[in-house]
């Protein structure tokens, strides 16, 4: 499989979603959190963990994009912050800015919802213009195969994009 050419593309695309800004609808805000939707046009969804929009969440953090991209993927950071997830690990390094990482999440609603787990390339892009990413999408790898204990999951095209503020 060439992680390379799957990580640019899903880059190029989370460039693209970051940078379309018609057709959102705000569906929560609260204090410096916006949370936006709108129709996919790449995917449709089911129940449960797939959907067929596309979910924005905007926030100020001051601090810089260099500062804030680690915490978003990094194992030492990420099951810090992320409560939804039981385990979480990078599982290989295909480059400095290339991860494919392991992660499992706990089971909801009383064991109603099965804990998940999921298998992701990320990618870190970093743009001229200050902007760094996290662009991520469900791969298969041979190193975590699919077993009984969980559901395997897929995650559609999705990242992070933190942009730096004019001041």
């Amino acid at each position: 499989m060439d992680y390379k050419k799957m990580a640019d593309e899903v880059t190029q695309k989370i460039r693209a979603y970051s940078q379309d800004m018609s057709g959102w609808k705000v569906t929560k805000s609260a204090k410096n959190i916006t949370v936006s939707w709108k129709p996919s046009n790449d995917y449709s969804g089911n129940i449960f963990f797939s959907c067929k929009h596309r979910y924005r969440g905007e926030a100020i953090i001051e601090e810089t994009p260099e500062k804030v991209i680690p915490f978003m993927y990094l194992a030492k950071y990420r099951s810090k912050w992320d409560k939804t997830l039981k385990s979480y690990t990078i599982v290989e390094e295909i480059d400095e800015d290339t991860v494919v990482c392991h992660s499992i999440t706990h089971s909801f609603g009383k064991g109603i919802i099965s804990p998940r787990e999921f298998v992701d390339i990320i990618h870190v892009r970093r743009y001229d213009d200050g902007v760094v990413t996290t662009n991520s999408i469900s791969v298969e790898y041979d190193k975590c195969p699919v077993t009984s204990s969980y559901v395997r999951g897929f995650n559609n095209p999705c990242g992070y994009v933190c942009t730096p503020l004019p001041e």
